[in-house]
């Protein structure tokens, strides 16, 4: 269960930084262009939070229950805090990417309240781009923080 999980939330990552990406790019286009909102732009904003939202369950699914790391990690909590490898898994990958997926749900829900299209645009645009930016910071991709394989088999 621990290996597919693993290789879910791996392999989900680029779909979620691909629709985080086209999502951001049609936003500001959107916004810039002074295009009309439209139900696709609503779905494509939709689609890139089920995305996060999923990788989130399966990240809390890890974190919670199958991770043996985790369950390491968690048996000696305080030692762990010590460790700045134990300390990026246990305490701040988990919370900057919530945080990140709560900037991108408060930005999905803004943006669809907003009066004009502009706005809405505009609003998804900014939210999701910060939220990409925190995203990109807590991903192990070993530049600022621990080193993890970019493609797990």
């Amino acid at each position: 269960m621990y290996d597919i999980l693993l290789l879910l939330h791996s392999w989900l990552r680029w779909f979620v930084l691909g629709m985080a990406v086209v999502v951001i790019y049609k936003n500001y286009t959107g916004w810039k262009s002074g295009l009309s909102w439209s139900d696709q732009d609503r779905k494509m904003n939709t689609y890139l939070m089920i995305l996060l939202h999923s990788q989130l369950v399966i990240g809390f699914a890890l974190y919670l229950g199958v991770s043996p790391m985790m369950k390491n990690i968690l048996s000696d909590f305080g030692a762990s805090m010590k460790n700045s490898e134990l300390r990026f898994w246990s305490v701040e990958h988990l919370f900057g990417m919530v945080a990140a997926i709560v900037i991108a749900q408060v930005g999905a829900s803004k943006a669809k309240k907003q009066a004009t299209d502009a706005q809405k645009f505009r609003t998804a645009f900014v939210y999701f781009s910060i939220a990409l930016l925190l995203i990109l910071l807590m991903i192990p991709f070993g530049i600022w923080n621990q080193e993890r394989p970019l493609f797990r088999m």
